[in-house]
């Protein structure tokens, strides 16, 4: 059986596979922002207006080409990822990242 964090990577991969219809396929623009929000509803606000979401996307897409790769996808996740992490690890509740 698959230990908890291999199900997370492999949750990961297949995510991105969902959405991009074919692995190693880059996500359009409209495709990205459909996985935030349905994949990432907590961490994506409910109204995402157009101006936000270019300059989010902007700021993620590091070879400029209007797409987000699997690297840039996964960047993303490691940011949110130490973002949880910082804002818990002097809490004395177990975190949970979802709240």
């Amino acid at each position: 059986m698959a230990s908890l964090l291999e199900q997370a990577l492999a949750t990961i991969v297949s995510t991105f596979q969902e959405y991009s219809q074919l692995s190693g396929n880059p996500l359009c623009q409209a495709k990205f922002k459909e996985l935030l929000e349905k994949e990432l509803p907590t961490w994506t606000p409910t109204t995402l207006r157009e101006c936000e979401y270019k300059q989010f996307i902007g700021a993620l897409d590091a070879n400029k080409d209007c797409q987000v790769d699997f690297v840039e996808y996964v960047r993303l996740l490691a940011c949110l990822c130490v973002y949880c992490h910082e804002s818990f690890k002097d809490s004395p509740l177990k975190p949970s990242c979802s709240q």
